[in-house]
C-alpha cells in the first residue's frame, strides 16, 4: 500500500466512529440544554479528557512544533501562562459559573450585569473570535490531511471543515464531548508512536537542544532566536489571558455535573497538559529543526514532515490521524459556541425574550444548526486566503476574547460593586482597541508590531472597569444576589 492509501484507510476508520457518535448523539437532542451543555451530565474523568482535548488541539501540536522550531526557547512560555490561567479559572471562576446554571459566557455577562445590550455584544465577540480561531484550526487540519491523505491543501481543508460541521450540527455538545475523548485517545497514540522514532533519530531533550542551538544560535535562550523582551512579555501576557478566558474551557465548566467536578477536573487537566507541552512542543519542535527544517517551505509543515521522516507509512498515518482528530477537538467546541451565541444569546435572550416573543426549543435548535453551517463556511473561505502562522492567528483571537471578558469576569465574580456601565465599557473598549491594534500589526506598522495587541487591550479594559465602577450605577439587586448570596 502507498502512504496515501494507508492514510486514507486509517482516516476512514476514524470517520466511521465519529459519524456514529454524531448520529447517536443527535437522537438525544431535545432541548437547548441537550445541545449546548449535554444535559450537564459529565463527571471528573470525562470532563478532564474533554478539556485536555479542547486545549491540546491540532493547532497546539502543529503550530507548537512550528513555533518551537522557528523561535526556540520562547516556546516554553505558554507553559507558565497556562498554569497561571488555569489557577485563575479554578480560584475565581469555576464554582460560580457552574452554579448559575448558564449555557454560555454571554449568559454570564447578561445575567451578572442585568444588560441585554452587553449580552448581545458578548455574543458578537464570541462569534467573531470563533471565526478567527476556526481559520487557524482549518488551516492546521488541512495541512495535516494533506500529508495524511496525499490530497492538495484546498480539498483537505474542505473535507475537514465538512466533517466537523456535520457532527457538531447534528450531535451538539454530547457529540463534542465524546468525540473529544476519542480525539484525545487518537492524539496520544499518535504522539506516543513518534516518541521512540524521534529519540532514535535526534536524541534526547538535552541533545536536541544542543543540536538545535548549533543550527540556530539563540534557540535555547529565553528570548529565542529573534524576540525582544517587550514582545516576549506581551506574548506571555496573551497566553495567560488566553487560558484564563479560554472559551472552550469555560464552556466545559458549564457541562460539569456540579461545581466540585469542575474544580477537580481543572488542576488535573493543568498538570497533564504541562507534560504535553514539554514533549509535544519544545522537544518535537527542536527535533523538527534538526531533521526536516531545510525540507519545508512553511514552519506549519514541520510536524507532518517530521512524522513522514521518522515513521513508516502505517505509523505515520496513525500519528497524523491523531493530530487531525485533535484539530477537530477545538474546532467543534468553537462551532458550537458560535451557534449558541447567535441562537441563544443574541436571538433568544437579547431580542425575543425582552420583547415577549415566544418560540419553542426546536426553533432555536434549527437556528443554531444553520449558524454552525454558516460560520464554518465563512471560516473556511477566510482560511483559504490566510497565509499567516497558525499560532499567530490564534493569539489574535484569544487577545480579543481576553480583552473583552477577563476583567468583567474577574471583577464581576469577586466584587458585587462592579457596575454594568463599567463592565460594558471595559468589554467594548478592550475589544475595540485589540481589534484595531491587530489590524495595525497585520499591516506591519512598526510601532504596533513591537507590542502584542493584547497589551493595549487589557490596559484599557482594566482602566475603564476600575475608573467607572465608583461613579456609575450598580447592577440590579436581583442580578447581584444571584452571584453573591447572603448567608
Amino acid at each position: 500500500m502507498t502512504p496515501s492509501s494507508v492514510g486514507l484507510a486509517v482516516f476512514a476508520a476514524y470517520l466511521i466512529v465519529v459519524i456514529a457518535i454524531a448520529v447517536i448523539s443527535g437522537r438525544q437532542q431535545r432541548s437547548e440544554a441537550d445541545l449546548w451543555v449535554a444535559g450537564r451530565r459529565f463527571g471528573t474523568v470525562v470532563m478532564t479528557l474533554g478539556m485536555m482535548a479542547a486545549v491540546m488541539h491540532g493547532g497546539s501540536v502543529l503550530s507548537g512544533v512550528a513555533f518551537a522550531g522557528a523561535f526556540g526557547g520562547v516556546a516554553i512560555l505558554p507553559l507558565m501562562s497556562f498554569a497561571l490561567g488555569f489557577l485563575v479559572i479554578l480560584v475565581f471562576f469555576a464554582r460560580k459559573l457552574r452554579e448559575i446554571a448558564a449555557f454560555t459566557l454571554p449568559d454570564y455577562m447578561g445575567d451578572r450585569f442585568g444588560s441585554h445590550t452587553l449580552r448581545a455584544f458578548s455574543a458578537f465577540v464570541v462569534a467573531a473570535s470563533s471565526i478567527v480561531y476556526l481559520i487557524a484550526q482549518i488551516r492546521g487540519m488541512g495541512l495535516i490531511l494533506e500529508g495524511l491523505l496525499g490530497f492538495p491543501l484546498v480539498p483537505s481543508m474542505v473535507l475537514g471543515t465538512a466533517l466537523f460541521i456535520f457532527y457538531v450540527a447534528l450531535g451538539g455538545m454530547l457529540a463534542v464531548i465524546w468525540t473529544n475523548v476519542l480525539q484525545f485517545v487518537f492524539m496520544w497514540i499518535g504522539l506516543i508512536i513518534m516518541m521512540p522514532a524521534v529519540y532514535a533519530a535526534a536524541g534526547g531533550l538535552a541533545t536536541v537542544m544542543q543540536r538545535a542551538e548549533a543550527l540556530a544560535p539563540g534557540w535555547t535562550s529565553v528570548t529565542g532566536t529573534s524576540w525582544s523582551w517587550s514582545y516576549l512579555l506581551s506574548w506571555w501576557l496573551v497566553w495567560f489571558v488566553a487560558y484564563a478566558t479560554r472559551l472552550e474551557l469555560l464552556t466545559k465548566v458549564f457541562v460539569a455535573r456540579d461545581s466540585k467536578v469542575a474544580r477537580y477536573a481543572l488542576p488535573t487537566t493543568c498538570l497533564l497538559i504541562s507534560i504535553f507541552m514539554l514533549y509535544g512542543n519544545l522537544y518535537l519542535g527542536g527535533a523538527a529543526r534538526i531533521l526536516v527544517w531545510d525540507q519545508i517551505d512553511l514552519p506549519d509543515q514541520a510536524f507532518p514532515a517530521l512524522s513522514a521522516a521518522v515513521l513508516g507509512p502505517v505509523a505515520s498515518a496513525i500519528a497524523l490521524t491523531g493530530i487531525a482528530s485533535a484539530a477537530m477537538s477545538t474546532t467543534d467546541s468553537l462551532l458550537l459556541l458560535s451557534g449558541a451565541a447567535v441562537a441563544h444569546d443574541f436571538l433568544r435572550k437579547s431580542v425575543h425574550e425582552p420583547r415577549g416573543i415566544a418560540r419553542d426549543e426546536r426553533h432555536y435548535l434549527r437556528i443554531s444548526r444553520v449558524t454552525i453551517v454558516v460560520i464554518g463556511a465563512i471560516a473556511l473561505v477566510a482560511a483559504l486566503n490566510t497565509p499567516a502562522l497558525i499560532l499567530a492567528i490564534v493569539s489574535y483571537a484569544v487577545a480579543m476574547v481576553g480583552a473583552t471578558f477577563f476583567f468583567p469576569l474577574l471583577f464581576g465574580l469577586t466584587s458585587p460593586r462592579t457596575t454594568p456601565a463599567a463592565a460594558t465599557a471595559s468589554a467594548v473598549g478592550g475589544f475595540a482597541i485589540t481589534a484595531v491594534w491587530t489590524g495595525l500589526t497585520l499591516a506591519e506598522v512598526g510601532w504596533a508590531v513591537a507590542i502584542h495587541p493584547v497589551v493595549p487591550g487589557m490596559a484599557l479594559s482594566l482602566a475603564l472597569i476600575v475608573g467607572l465602577t465608583p461613579i456609575t450605577q450598580p447592577a440590579p439587586q436581583t442580578a447581584v444576589e444571584k452571584f453573591f448570596r447572603r448567608s
